[in-house]
């Protein structure tokens, strides 16, 4: 659920100048590993997002392109008039200021806010899940400003490049409909800015691909894909926060992965997989199925994960099955009378 929180002014003003710019990590829960940069993105020293098996780590976003990362914006009257983020491969980093990161060996949390125009602070606090399979990123919008923010807006994209076979992926995109997901679709080159396509050379979707825009789809052609989402917040406060959580995750299937996010109740989620060009690479059963969840972002859990709600019948399935029973009662009176 989303969540609403109110900080004194003061508070706001002291966290504004309390902490330590600058800083990186490499963080490990001995299943997952991920590379955090100051800003709160992924890709630092070849690590992005790793799987750890027993014979070797998987890599899933670093090679190739470093495309990976967020962006936060206010939009009025349908425009985005003031953001930041960070994508080291994609414009870098763009109007953010650190305040603050720290981590140890499992965690990191990086603190920063937008360097001019919108008064905005944003936490990304990343630490072990529940479940060995996920990361949890708690995230933390405050509005700083003494005036209400009409609409805040958040993406995060990355390109997957998953090992062994980077640059040939497929995609899957579920949970279209929850209710602060405006966009999404799998093309991982965009720029950090929310609602823009800057940085994409072919829209929404990759070119020639079996996705679609802003929908839940799977993907049956491997191409270098990716996965962006973008999330509309509504209106913020001065003073006030949106708090909502994600979860970066690996497994040695697409079932492993699906109930690892099933288990911490996520709303919206990716999953890709290697799609061919080597015996090592099988698909949805791995060596390596990575994924990344939204939780707090007005959805359900969708019914492929485990927890779900059941799938059900259309309105059509329902007439169907009427019919095919009263076939039944008519077909059983014909053989009383027969009899």
């Amino acid at each position: 659920m989303l969540k609403r929180m109110r900080i004194p002014a003061a508070a706001a003003a002291l966290a504004l100048v309390a902490g330590t710019a600058g800083g990186q990590a490499i963080i490990s829960n001995g299943t997952v590993k991920l590379g955090i940069n100051a800003q709160g993105h992924l890709n630092n020293a070849g690590v992005g997002l790793r799987y750890i098996t027993p014979a070797r780590e998987y890599e899933s976003t670093s090679d190739g392109c470093e495309c990976e990362g967020w962006g936060v914006g206010v939009r009025s009257g349908g425009v985005v008039t003031s953001w930041g983020g960070a994508n080291d491969a994609v414009g870098g980093v763009t109007n953010l200021t650190n305040i603050g990161f720290t981590s140890d060996a499992s965690s990191a949390t990086s603190t920063v806010r937008l360097t001019s125009g919108a008064t905005l602070q944003i936490s990304h606090e990343y630490k072990p899940s529940s479940v060995p399979n996920l990361y949890e990123v708690n995230i933390t919008i405050t509005n700083t400003g003494a005036a209400t923010i009409d609409d805040v807006v958040y993406r995060r994209v990355m390109d997957w490049d998953i090992q062994p076979t980077a640059f040939s992926e497929n995609v899957r995109i579920s949970g279209w409909g929850a209710t602060n997901l405006i966009g999404a679709g799998d093309n991982g080159f965009l720029s950090a800015q929310p609602l823009s396509m800057t940085g994409s050379v072919n829209g929404c979707t990759i070119a020639g691909s079996s996705a679609v825009c802003n929908g839940n789809f799977e993907t049956s052609v491997s191409r270098d894909r990716g996965s962006f989402f973008d999330f509309s917040f509504g209106a913020l406060a001065a003073g006030e926060s949106r708090a909502f959580q994600t979860f970066y995750g690996a497994a040695g299937t697409l079932d492993g992965l699906l109930a690892a996010l099933g288990s911490v109740g996520a709303e919206v989620y990716t999953a890709a997989w290697c799609a061919g060009g080597s015996s090592a690479c099988s698909g949805k059963a791995g060596p390596g199925v990575f994924g990344y969840g939204f939780k707090g972002v007005g959805g359900t859990k969708p019914p492929e994960l485990p927890g779900g709600p059941s799938v059900v019948p259309e309105p059509s399935t329902y007439a169907l099955l009427a019919t095919g029973l009263v076939g039944l009662v008519g077909i059983s009176r014909r053989r009383r009378n027969v009899a």
